[in-house]
């Protein structure tokens, strides 16, 4: 994967992150949970993979999953909440708020690294 480089400022890195698409905020995102030790707040493809990553031959506790959730076939995404449940939404930014771009961009300045992310000098200019 290719690095990106950046302007090494708060608010450079906030512009980056709102340009990428939903699926690159939610990787982001899962970055971010990661690193911050939320593994409970990870977003998730809402597709077969995910079906067979945490239900694979669980029929049953899929089913209560969707059953107690806020869960649509349809929708993009899907995400476990406090419950175990499935909650799915189409757009991770206005889902309850869950994607924080200004604690992404902080942790970004902290770990660039993690996110393939080259932190770049501005130029003084005099």
């Amino acid at each position: 994967m290719k690095t990106t480089e950046v302007k090494n400022n708060l608010e450079a890195i906030k512009e980056y992150i709102n340009k990428l698409s939903d699926s690159e905020k939610v990787n982001f995102h899962n970055i971010y949970c990661q690193n911050c030790n939320y593994p409970n707040d990870e977003i998730f493809a809402n597709d077969e993979e995910f079906f067979n990553t945490f239900f694979n031959g669980k029929v049953i506790d899929a089913i209560r999953a969707i059953c107690y959730g806020f869960y649509k076939y349809t929708e993009k995404f899907v995400q476990f909440n406090g419950y175990g449940n499935l909650v799915s939404f189409n757009d991770p930014e206005d889902y309850d708020g869950i994607i924080d771009i200004s604690e992404i961009a902080e942790d970004i300045l902290n770990n660039p690294s993690d996110y393939d992310i080259e932190l770049i000098e501005e130029e003084e200019t005099e």
